[in-house]
């Protein structure tokens, strides 16, 4: 299967600025009652061009923001490529892979995780255990050098290894229920130590429910904690979202059907939340050399509302190939992220069975559970 994807999130020029393109191949073959993969990810990824006023900035980024430095005048433009490889297998009850995040970044890592899921009673348990990138900007993906005058350290390239346990109940009626919770030591080269705890749950209502035809609607909530507030971008900071409290309700709601040979999946959102962040030094790692000043940041709070829309459409064009398409936004305050996909896929042994519902394009290996 081969598969280009593309996000992008606004941000300022060279530091929060965000697009993303990934080209995935997934060859996958059976072996052992199972299925094993093979994964090749090549991702570019840009942070913009920062903003100068005679050729330098002093931008909250490593240390260039210093009174000591003079700003930085060099590494104005921040992108970076990588190929990411990882391997893996499945069956019904076990998933497990290895692989590193893209090699050609400043940090590379290895990551990987092992899935079990089974059944008490009518109660779906998943018990997960992983190691995996935080991919929301260039510094938290790639890492990043200090490019100021005293500076020239690496940091960045954050990882969060933990564990989570799912829940699901859906005997095929109407009504389905979820939850997972999660726990996560968060760390990164030069990066100050974080923990994080989620606990995400939801109950869906079956307006329609048929072997080729669904609609639902329900009613997810989502609650965080993270010990320190590192979503800044100077030396030590890592760069990722990381409120001290965040809590959303969102009222989801889908279509999705397949004929002989399409299959389509629509949906959307609203959604409302409150998050609060903390203090936090500037910088909570030692970059190197003495700066002037290390001022910590006022706490905030506030909350607004948002909404989500996405569709995924896929086509049979022949027993061998089918291709499809997928998009989704995301609108809230302060965070506007885009995504969109396209990808083709092939069986040497071919298939005129059903096609999956909803489409199953691949997800970046950065983005695996």
């Amino acid at each position: 299967m081969l598969e280009q994807d593309y996000s992008r999130n606004k941000g300022t020029g060279g530091i929060s600025d965000f697009t993303a393109h990934t080209t995935m191949l997934q060859l996958n073959t059976p072996l052992a009652s199972g299925k094993s993969f093979v994964r090749v990810d090549r991702v570019e990824v840009s942070a913009g061009t920062f903003a100068t006023e005679n050729s330098s900035h002093t931008e909250v980024f490593g240390t260039c923001a210093d009174n000591g430095t003079d700003g930085c005048s060099r590494d104005l433009k921040q992108r970076t490529e990588g190929i990411a490889v990882g391997a893996g297998w499945q069956n019904d009850r076990w998933s497990a892979d290895i692989g590193t995040s893209p090699m050609g970044f400043e940090v590379v890592n290895w990551v990987g995780g092992v899935s079990w899921n089974t059944d008490v009673k009518d109660v779906g348990l998943t018990f997960t255990a992983s190691r995996r990138p935080i991919s929301s900007s260039l510094l938290a993906y790639a890492g990043a050098r200090d490019p100021s005058p005293q500076g020239g350290r690496s940091w960045g390239g954050v990882v969060a290894t933990g564990g989570s346990v799912g829940l699901s109940y859906d005997r095929g009626g109407a009504h389905g229920v979820w939850a997972d919770l999660s726990a996560h030591q968060i760390t990164g080269k030069n990066v100050a130590d974080n923990s994080r705890e989620r606990l995400m749950a939801g109950y869906y209502y079956k307006l329609i429910n048929e072997d080729n035809r669904r609609a639902t609607i329900g009613l997810n909530s989502m609650l965080w904690h993270y010990q320190k507030d590192l979503s800044d971008y100077a030396f030590g900071q890592g760069g990722y979202y990381s409120p001290q409290q965040y809590f959303s309700l969102a009222v989801p709601l889908a279509y999705r059907q397949r004929t002989e040979n399409w299959s389509f999946d629509v949906g959307g959102s609203l959604s409302w939340s409150r998050s609060k962040t903390g203090s936090q030094q500037r910088y909570p790692v030692y970059p190197g050399f003495e700066t002037t000043a290390n001022p910590s940041s006022e706490g905030s709070s506030g909350s607004g509302f948002g909404y989500t829309l996405r569709a995924a459409v896929e086509r049979r064009l022949t027993a061998h190939w089918t291709l499809g398409l997928a998009v989704d936004i995301q609108q809230a305050k302060d965070y506007t992220p885009s995504h969109g996909l396209i990808y083709a896929r092939y069986s040497l042994a071919g298939w005129e069975g059903d096609l999956d519902l909803p489409p199953q394009p691949l997800t970046p290996y950065a983005d695996f559970k």
